[in-house]
């Protein structure tokens, strides 16, 4: 059961308010119809944080997956990126990943890039100072013929990946629609034994989940009939500090991490505004929500849920209605 329909299982005036926000959405959403959420992307997309710098981005541009002369640049914003301090003297502090600032965000998102081959360690050594419980991948290895990500965990049940500060585990997988496995990550014991600034907790071992949810395609959307499976991935993930990523880190990442959001504004009875929640997003993890069609897609997410709840008979019309006009537009 996902957090949404969880909620609002509940009684009480909070619950009132709540449904009151889903219908508002789904009526406001449907007035604008398609075209104008797509009309309302395209202002949204000229959106950069002005004071925004990217200094480690551009001191660091090996370990950038999508820079220099043959990518558009994907920034990493100076103000919100993870430092890296395990492993800092001999390996650097930085990685192309930032902690996403919420007020509604009551455990840590930290959006990413898929590791290089040549930052696997820094992701590990990110997900161990972190203590990241949850790890959401949303691409493949290669899509089209090109790489988006290199895989970073060990394949076999029982096998373990050394780098130079951990050691990670895989200690079970599920045979579940996400691939998930369950990995341990612990210090390398030849790190621990030189390192002696880590309290006793920071040397704990972690125990962790990765799910893979790999159907969704680079810079487009899933399937419609896919639409509540971000709510069940966000579910899974929520409860503790979380790493999500896609191959860039901003346009699959970023749209599962403005439903999440959007769920919260829901609950606290707030109105639900895409477009805000994306510049809100962008401050901290630039570019985030990557196309047009992801922007769309976050909405039908929102919709078609909405309508398993909302009582109000105007809404449900109106929604359904935005629902069709979304599905013929993808056909086409």
């Amino acid at each position: 059961m996902h957090f949404l329909k969880l909620i609002l299982l509940q009684s009480g005036d909070s619950t009132d308010r709540s449904l009151k926000v889903l219908a508002e959405f789904v009526e406001r959403i449907a007035e604008k119809k398609v075209d104008g959420i797509i009309k309302e992307y395209r202002r949204l997309d000229k959106f950069f944080d002005t004071t925004a710098t990217y200094e480690a981005f551009k001191a660091n541009m090996a370990k950038n997956r999508y820079s220099g002369k043959l990518f558009s640049d994907v920034f990493c914003t100076d103000s919100t990126r993870v430092k890296l301090k395990l492993g800092e003297k001999e390996y650097g502090d930085y990685i192309h990943a930032n902690v996403v600032k919420s007020p509604l965000l009551t455990t840590k998102f930290i959006c990413t890039q898929g590791p290089l081959q040549s930052t696997i360690h820094d992701f590990w050594r990110m997900v161990f100072q972190e203590r990241v419980e949850n790890i959401l991948m949303l691409c493949k290895l290669c899509e089209d013929g090109r790489p988006k990500c290199s895989k970073y965990w060990p394949e076999a049940v029982g096998e373990v990946q050394e780098t130079p500060t951990v050691l990670v585990k895989n200690i079970g997988e599920e045979a579940d629609e996400y691939a998930t496995m369950s990995l341990s990550v612990e210090l390398n014991p030849k790190y621990a034994a030189a390192e002696t600034e880590l309290t006793p907790e920071q040397r704990k071992p972690l125990y962790l989940r990765l799910f893979r949810w790999t159907t969704w395609p680079d810079r487009g959307v899933p399937d419609h009939h896919s639409c509540v499976i971000p709510l069940q991935l966000l579910d899974r993930i929520r409860a503790a500090p979380c790493v999500i990523h896609c191959s860039a880190g901003i346009g699959r990442t970023g749209s599962i991490v403005a439903l999440e959001i959007a769920l919260k504004k829901v609950i606290a009875g707030e109105k639900v505004d895409f477009e805000q929640i994306a510049r809100e997003l962008r401050c901290s993890r630039a570019q985030c929500i990557q196309t047009e069609v992801q922007y769309l897609y976050i909405h039908r997410v929102m919709i078609e849920n909405a309508l398993l709840h909302i009582k109000d008979e105007s809404a449900k019309t109106a929604g359904n209605k935005f629902l069709k006009e979304y599905d013929n537009k993808m056909s086409k």
